[in-house]
């Protein structure tokens, strides 16, 4: 057998769409008057628009802390970790089809700012920017609303009453190629009052992937991967920080492999585990990839400390799925949740 045949797997040439454009404006300011934190329900609003016919698969939408949330003096740094995003809508017009749903994107839930990370909103759309109005230029506008929240905890009682905090941050949509659409620049502003209530220690969870862990690439190089089963590790692939019991939680954004010519591989061909590195406790379950998430690690608080996790991909013996498949990429991408147990 001469063939090559390859699964990327995204964690989320210069090619332009230059009939697409992004554009955005924010509700940029957020009171806190509660050891309970505050949510601005309409704080960042997106639009990607265009005219004519478009077809634009796996587009992204990114954001990143420029430098750290600092208070108008200067001396006093807000943790990034605090601050988080929620989709909130979308709306706009498409022809012929209405522009897709939150559910149909397959955007997270929830997505926590890290420092020094860009982070995604929309790691990958399973729906396309697609358009194909029945007169020429007709207009395509897909919109789509955040909320910002700024979260509770003991660690505001650290602040002085009505300190005013500025969070640079930068907002970028790209193409399935990594090509950038537009980006914007935006300043958040939290303000923080005369706190009400008492203060109290909330679950404080943290996860993040090491640099070589973002695109995993399994690869069929020659017979033997195919007799045998092929297999990929990556050393310190995910990194954890819990102040409680944890749990880790993984599934499929996409419902199956897909490739840019359209053939497809079942998600279940493939299986990932987790492997504790010296000094972390946790426990780790092997699952087959899925929509529905799925169990993989859990454990006990580390203290706040970091602890690794390895993460290995691999593939059953001798599976026909992969022996009659046609050679070239196939990609999905998958979301990890942490949460307290």
């Amino acid at each position: 057998m001469n063939k090559k045949l390859g699964l990327l797997i995204l964690l989320i040439s210069m090619r332009c769409f230059s009939q697409i454009s992004y554009s955005s404006w924010v509700n940029g300011y957020l009171q806190i008057n509660s050891y309970n934190g505050n949510t601005n329900p309409d704080a960042y609003t997106l639009t990607l628009s265009g005219n004519g016919n478009f077809n634009v698969p796996y587009w992204r939408i990114s954001v990143r802390l420029k430098q750290p949330v600092t208070s108008n003096k200067g001396n006093y740094i807000l943790p990034a970790n605090k601050i988080s995003f929620q989709p909130v809508s979308s709306s706009g017009k498409a022809y012929p089809n209405p522009v897709p749903s939150i559910p149909q994107i397959g955007m997270p839930l929830n997505v926590i700012l890290k420092e020094g990370q860009e982070v995604f909103l929309i790691p990958q759309s399973n729906a396309a920017l697609f358009n194909q109005p029945a007169q020429p230029n007709g207009y395509y506008n897909l919109q789509i609303k955040y909320s910002l929240t700024l979260a509770g905890g003991s660690y505001l009682s650290a602040y002085p009453a009505w300190i005013t905090f500025i969070a640079p941050l930068q907002f970028t949509a790209y193409d399935q190629y990594n090509n950038i659409i537009g980006t914007a620049d935006h300043n958040f502003q939290f303000q923080i009052g005369t706190l009400s209530g008492s203060p109290t220690d909330i679950p404080e969870l943290s996860m993040q992937f090491g640099a070589s862990a973002m695109n995993a690439n399994l690869e069929f190089k020659n017979m033997q991967d195919y007799v045998n089963g092929a297999n990929v590790a990556y050393s310190n692939a995910l990194i954890v920080k819990s102040n409680t019991n944890y749990q880790i939680k993984l599934k499929s954004l996409q419902p199956q492999f897909s490739s840019s010519s359209g053939n497809s591989l079942p998600l279940d061909s493939v299986l990932l585990n987790l492997i504790p590195v010296s000094g972390n406790m946790g426990n780790v379950y092997t699952v087959l990839l899925s929509t529905v998430p799925q169990l993989i690690a859990n454990g006990g608080s580390t203290q706040n400390a970091e602890v690794y996790y390895d993460m290995k991909y691999s593939t059953q013996a001798n599976d026909e799925r992969f022996i009659n498949a046609k050679a070239e990429d196939y990609t999905t991408t998958l979301q990890f949740e942490i949460t307290p147990q």
